[in-house]
């Protein structure tokens, strides 16, 4: 594990931030590039980048390797091509009636879920000249965009009608991938590969990051690496599949900002959830809820300070935290404060506090605020 130092903070100005480790991006791309070989590595950066900052994973990915991106929405993709990532990209989210046009522009892969969107698209094609290669989403349980089994075909045959589009791909995404029975996504990929077979598609992908690593004959073209892409374990419950080699990616850290002495007895913070047993020394940490901070942390939650695990007491307010420090005597205003990620021999994982809240890593991720200043960083360790 990475150390720390806790003695000093970045060149930014804010209270809390995010350093994301580019080194552990491209370790994570090479390392599911080796596993899944022949097969290509897409690298989901929807919802910038799961919190991280899309262009900068964008960047990293591609050269480690990487073969295309995978965002969500039109309106992601062009912010990569703003950034100058002249990358494939693939937004896999439904296509709007305004995206239309964008799409065709940005020359980018795109979802086409009926007949009627594939008429439309085609329009928006021919009068930009552009050529817009299709994929279709199959539906295997999750009841959300894919197109039911049977009527893929005859949307398959609908899209190779219309000009100026070009069907590219064929695709699914599994519901059940992090279960340890993996029958019901053995199915699942079954009939996924006979309905593929079928349409005489070209490329074909079906493996987000559980499955890459649970499922080989689920891998075809290329996996979508998500979660892993982030050093997350996709399926903690599922085994050894691997995936313990990521590493992670994002290390979330504040300052220590002031230090109270609270006699026994004392409320900390509001509503009286918490009074100290005992004499005790309190530190107030410049991040709360507003950063991203979840206030149900506030019984039970800790950070580390010093390479020690100090616990969040009272109520996290909207930009302030307190912690029992009581036990760190050392410590001092101005010490960096670890939220998540590595100090000394101590680690908090994005895991860890998910489990706390009955979460997973990706919310966690995704929840800290966009006035979190995301510090790119090599650690290379």
């Amino acid at each position: 594990m990475t150390q720390i130092s806790t003695a000093s903070t970045p060149a930014v100005s804010a209270t809390s931030w995010a350093e994301i480790d580019l080194s552990a991006i491209r370790h994570n791309v090479s390392l599911l590039a080796r596993m899944v070989e022949p097969a290509a590595v897409a690298a989901v950066v929807k919802a910038d980048g799961y919190g991280h900052g899309a262009a900068q994973v964008s960047r990293a990915a591609l050269e480690a390797g990487a073969a295309l991106l995978c965002v969500f929405t039109v309106a992601e993709a062009e912010a990569l091509r703003d950034a100058d990532i002249g990358a494939p990209i693939l937004s896999l989210g439904p296509l709007l009636p305004g995206d239309l046009a964008r799409a065709a522009a940005l020359e980018i892969a795109v979802v086409v879920d009926t007949q009627e969107t594939a008429e439309r698209l085609s329009i928006a094609a021919v009068e930009n000249g552009n050529r817009v290669p299709v994929h279709i989403n199959v539906d295997s349980g999750m009841q959300r965009y894919g197109r039911p089994r049977e009527e893929v075909q005859a949307l398959a045959e609908a899209i190779r009608a219309q000009q100026g589009l070009e069907l590219e791909g064929v695709f699914t995404h599994f519901p059940d991938a992090t279960n340890p029975d993996p029958e019901a996504t053995l199915i699942a990929l079954q009939q996924f590969a006979r309905i593929a077979d079928r349409t005489g598609v070209r490329q074909r992908h079906a493996a987000a990051s559980a499955a890459a690593f649970r499922f080989a004959e689920g891998r075809f073209d290329f996996i979508r690496a998500g979660i892993a892409l982030y050093g997350a374990n996709p399926a903690p419950d599922a085994g050894d599949t691997g995936a313990g080699a990521l590493r992670p990616v994002l290390s979330w850290r504040s300052t220590l900002l002031a230090l109270r002495d609270v006699a026994r007895g004392d409320m900390v913070s509001y509503g009286g959830l918490w009074s100290a047993p005992r004499d005790s020394r309190i530190g107030v940490l410049g991040v709360g809820y507003a950063d991203g901070l979840r206030r149900a942390l506030s019984p039970g939650g800790s950070v580390l300070v010093r390479g020690r695990r100090a616990p969040i007491r009272g109520a996290i307010c909207m930009d302030s935290t307190m912690v029992d420090l009581t036990e760190i005597p050392d410590a001092d205003v101005g010490d960096v404060v670890t939220l998540i990620g590595a100090d000394g021999g101590e680690s908090i994982h994005a895991w860890e506090l998910a489990r706390r809240l009955e979460t997973i890593p990706y919310e966690i991720f995704t929840g800290i605020a966009a006035r979190v200043p995301r510090i790119a960083v090599e650690l290379d360790g």
